[in-house]
């Protein structure tokens, strides 16, 4: 977990590396873009690069240092063959190029503000892994989610096998999308600090989320005032939740932070259940992370391709898209969801039938919005929130949906418009499908299929209230211009918009996941795209105010009110420290480190913060259920096994070995959990570490056949 210096530097060294051979490959593929997309776009290719291009070498190799030499080779390889392609359309130096991206600043000043809240996310990423005389704290969001994802950082460095297993569950192949670890990974198997390694990629991920937003808002829009306002909804978001904080005086404020999960964006008591996207998303859910990282600079090129004309764009958003599942598979339902609604309403634009598809869909939001009222209450009366008639009923829409598409394509080829219209989308298709279907067989409809995933729900997590008033008192001010916005905006916007319809809709009637709550991971994209109608609609609103200062004040009030609810929550994770790892943990570790082999199988309890797994990347027989379930993963045998272990460990000779527990861990937790049976354990196995508060025991099968003999 330590690390060293020179490990570190490497780690750094390697990751520039990577980025700087994406911007050289985006510099010389995007001409016609700013000097400030280039940069940015680049910096999402160097980060895809070191994602991808070490999995496409371990399948062979193992994820192992040549396996990172050989893919920081082919990242060279790439920016060289695009400097060579291009060295005639530019001669200016690397250095020059990079000067002029800085430049973005000065014509953008909201972007000085943008820059400031990445520092500002970098100290939270920081203050959210910190070791301290021995023990490990996490934030409040990190507390449950960092552990889970730590071992799939370890476990891919030290044990190196690909495709890689669940250290959690071992003989289950890890389905989650682990690419957005596995970046972390590779630091960490050059020697750098478990949590540099952790971080670093997490701060370039912010940032090109963060940024990445703007650009693709400002392109859409076409104002910075529009784009500032549309990031600080996104990001700032917050709704009504504040309101329960200010009935019961200094007490009642205060417990925002003091106590745990108290926060105006997420108060589960209350059904406040819209969570910050900073505190509750980007900093505890790294998939989420870096899924969004891809998504939004892919969304600015679809734009660009569909609505600007850059045809060739269309495979660049294809490459991006195919990319993706495996980083966070959300995130590429998002994307596929948008391409189909914009081909949609390129083909009706290209028909001649624009005009009639977008009255159509106002007409869907005006009626649709109190059809889903009407049909919450008719549902919960009658307790039908979770159907398989209502996973039909999306799929009929989704059938339904997909004839239109075929309608209007049959109609674009029959008049002579195939190729103009039908060959950019067929040439995105083709690369996503290419790059994406063998994931998606390989990992994602495995463990979809095994776990039940996909399931007829209705109402995400609104519970007992009313649909109306748990958007209005979770989305806020935000869920009204939003609306507005929509029935208000010209044909030509609402086209841009209508993709947040489309995947708000499926949302609502599918879940992807055990968990309901997860299906925010697609709200979300269509909550991003409209933050931009709403700072759309508010704008042109302002824009009617003839004083420049009335608008100035009304804009800042806005703002104020709008950030507030989010401010307290960053205020609470900026201060909030939860002990992770306890007294001793950290020796215990470097112990395993030094003398247990990579793949040791430890028999530990069932906690979420288990040390062994999340900090040395060894096996444990089975790992918390609160991973575990909601993965699909079938544990509940090895959750019996291990109780029997530890509390008739004379009897489960079958169980040691059919688990494969080649060590067994007692600790204060392992006796809180069990009625551990140490006399029993002392008596079998050898101890081979022992500090007084934790016992390491070598299992020995021999002993059990001896016995039986």
């Amino acid at each position: 977990m330590e690390g060293s210096f020179w490990g570190g530097v490497a780690a750094a060294e390697l990751f520039l590396l990577f980025q700087l051979c994406g911007v050289a490959a985006a510099w010389q593929l995007l001409p016609k873009e700013s000097a400030g997309a280039r940069v940015l776009l680049g910096s999402l290719c160097g980060s895809l690069m070191l994602q991808w291009f070490p999995a496409l070498f371990a399948f062979p190799l193992g994820f192992s240092l040549p396996t990172q030499l050989l893919a920081a080779a082919l990242a060279l390889a790439c920016a060289g063959a695009s400097l060579w392609a291009g060295r005639r359309k530019s001669r200016r130096p690397g250095g020059a190029c990079l000067l002029e991206g800085a430049k973005a600043f000065s014509r953008h000043r909201f972007l000085f503000l943008v820059l400031l809240f990445s520092g500002f996310y970098v100290f939270l990423v920081l203050h959210s892994f910190q070791s301290v005389n021995g023990r490990v704290y996490s934030c409040q969001s990190t507390y449950g989610d960092m552990s889970m994802h730590l071992s799939f950082i370890t476990s891919l460095a030290r044990q190196q096998a690909f495709p890689p297993e669940y250290s959690l569950l071992p003989g289950n192949r890890l389905s989650y999308p682990f690419l957005s670890d596995s970046i972390s990974a590779s630091l960490y198997l050059l020697g750098a600090p478990l949590r540099f390694s952790y971080a670093l990629p997490m701060w370039a991920a912010g940032a090109q989320v963060f940024f990445g937003f703007y650009l693709f808002a400002r392109r859409l829009l076409g104002s910075d005032g529009k784009a500032a306002f549309a990031w600080v909804l996104f990001f700032g978001n917050g709704g009504l939740g504040v309101l329960y904080f200010l009935g019961d005086g200094w007490e009642g404020f205060s417990r925002i932070f003091t106590e745990f999960y108290q926060t105006p964006t997420n108060l589960v008591g209350q059904n406040i259940r819209w969570v910050n996207v900073v505190a509750d998303m980007m900093l505890p859910q790294r998939a989420t992370l870096f899924g969004w990282a891809v998504l939004f600079p892919a969304l600015y090129v679809l734009y660009r391709a569909v609505f600007e004309g850059q045809r060739r764009y269309f495979l660049y958003a294809g490459v991006l898209a195919g990319a993706l599942p495996m980083v966070h598979t959300h995130s590429f339902l998002a994307l596929a969801l948008v391409c189909g609604a914009w081909m949609a309403f390129s083909l009706c634009k290209g028909l001649g039938w624009q005009a009639v598809s977008v009255r159509v869909g106002k007409g869907a939001v005006a009626l649709g919005f109190p059809l889903m009222c009407l049909l919450k209450g008719f549902l919960h009366s009658r307790g039908l929130e979770d159907s398989p008639w209502l996973l039909a009923a999306a799929c009929g829409g989704l059938a339904a949906c997909l004839a239109l598409l075929g309608f209007l394509v049959f109609q674009a080829a029959r008049r002579g418009r195939g190729r103009d219209l039908l060959l950019p989308w067929a040439l995105l298709a083709g690369a996503a499908c290419l790059l994406a279907f063998p994931q998606l067989f390989m990992w994602t409809f495995r463990q979809a299929g095994a776990g039940g995933f996909v399931r007829g729900h209705f109402g995400w997590v609104t519970g007992e209230d009313g649909y109306l008033w748990f958007y209005l008192k979770n989305l806020g001010l935000s869920a009204l211009l939003a609306f507005l916005g929509l029935l208000c905006c010209k044909k030509d916007r609402f086209a841009r918009y209508a993709p947040a319809l489309v995947i708000w809709a499926l949302a609502e009637f599918v879940e992807f996941q055990p968990n309901d709550y997860d299906n925010n991971k697609l709200l979300y994209v269509a909550f991003a795209l409209l933050c931009v109608c709403a700072a759309d609609f508010a704008a042109d609103v302002l824009g009617k105010v003839r004083r420049a200062g009335a608008r100035r004040a009304l804009a800042g009030l806005g703002v104020v009110f709008l950030v507030a609810p989010a401010a307290l929550t960053w205020g609470r994770e900026a201060v909030a420290e939860y002990e992770l790892y306890g007294d001793g943990a950290l020796s215990l570790c470097a112990y395993i480190e030094e003398q247990l082999p990579p793949d040791a199988v430890v028999l530990t309890d069932l906690r979420h913060n288990n040390e062994v797994a999340s900090l040395t990347g060894r096996n444990v027989v089975c790992g918390s259920p609160s991973y575990l379930f909601y993965h699909g993963l079938p544990y509940s045998g090895r959750e019996y096994a291990v109780r029997e272990m530890y509390e008739r460990p004379l009897e489960s000779a079958g169980l040691y070995r059919r688990t494969g527990a080649q060590y067994v861990l007692v600790s204060d937790f392992e006796r809180s959990s069990y009625q551990v049976d140490g006399q029993a354990l002392d008596a079998l196995f050898p101890v081979v570490y022992d500090d007084g508060g934790r016992k390491l025991y070598q299992v020995d099968l021999d002993v059990f056949e001896r016995k039986e003999r």
